[in-house]
């Protein structure tokens, strides 16, 4: 009977162990350090992430289940993919995104998940191919896309998302080929398209999305005078 207790007493005290050592020290952290879990369940210290196949797939470091401070992010073929810097107290970030070469592809802010004030995007040969302007997730302000040799190709101006005023488009030489007007996401007010030398193709305005009043062409060298408001 004694014996009976005892091993009673003993299977008891290993589980009793098992358990507290699992919610105290998890499993990862008694391997290698990383990846703790206070008793609270938030993440602490160093944390790792791994692909399917056991490459690094990010690193950085926890407080209170918050993200402080930089953290990496790996292509599976083991390149830098990423680095985001959490600013201490803040949701603001700072995000480089990487070719596998090493050149920067995209550069910004995030504040909290969303994208935030002005962003950059660079082409494979670290040219300039477009600026962004984001208020927390939002295209917000005037953005700009560039030719993939560098040269400035559209201009648009957004406001919440939307498209709002002033639309250019230039041809690589730097002419102008669209001039437009946008209100709340539509084509509305002047629209302009011009040939590589400057001269108007067609020229109206625009209500809402559609062409009203009357537009004028040039077609094989003559001008002619449309009532699209009729069709």
């Amino acid at each position: 009977m004694k014996l009976i207790v005892c091993h009673i007493f003993l299977i008891v005290f290993y589980s009793w162990n098992i358990v507290l050592s699992a919610n105290i020290f998890p499993l990862q952290v008694l391997q290698d350090g990383i990846n703790f879990l206070d008793n609270s369940g938030l993440k602490q210290g160093d944390w790792k992430g791994y692909y399917s196949d056991g490459e690094l797939k990010y690193e950085g470091n926890f407080l209170d289940n918050i993200e402080v401070g930089l953290f990496k992010y790996y292509y599976l073929t083991g390149e830098l993919k990423a680095t985001r810097n959490f600013f201490n107290g803040s949701k603001a970030s700072s995000v480089y995104f990487f070719y596998k070469n090493g050149s920067i592809k995209a550069s910004g802010t995030y504040f909290d998940k969303f994208k935030d004030s002005t962003w950059h995007y660079y082409n494979f040969d670290s040219i300039l191919v477009k600026v962004e302007i984001y208020n927390k997730g939002n295209l917000n302000g005037l953005c700009k896309n560039y030719y993939e040799s560098g040269e400035l190709y559209i201009k648009k101006n957004w406001k919440d998302g939307k498209e709002n005023g002033v639309f250019e488009q230039f041809y690589i030489n730097g002419q102008i080929n669209i001039y437009a007007e946008y209100k709340n996401g539509y084509l509305h007010g002047k629209y302009n398209s011009y040939d590589h030398n400057g001269s108007i193709i067609s020229s109206g305005f625009y209500n809402k999305g559609a062409r009203v009043g009357f537009w004028e062409y040039e077609i094989d060298g003559k001008k002619i005078k449309v009532n699209e408001s009729n069709k």
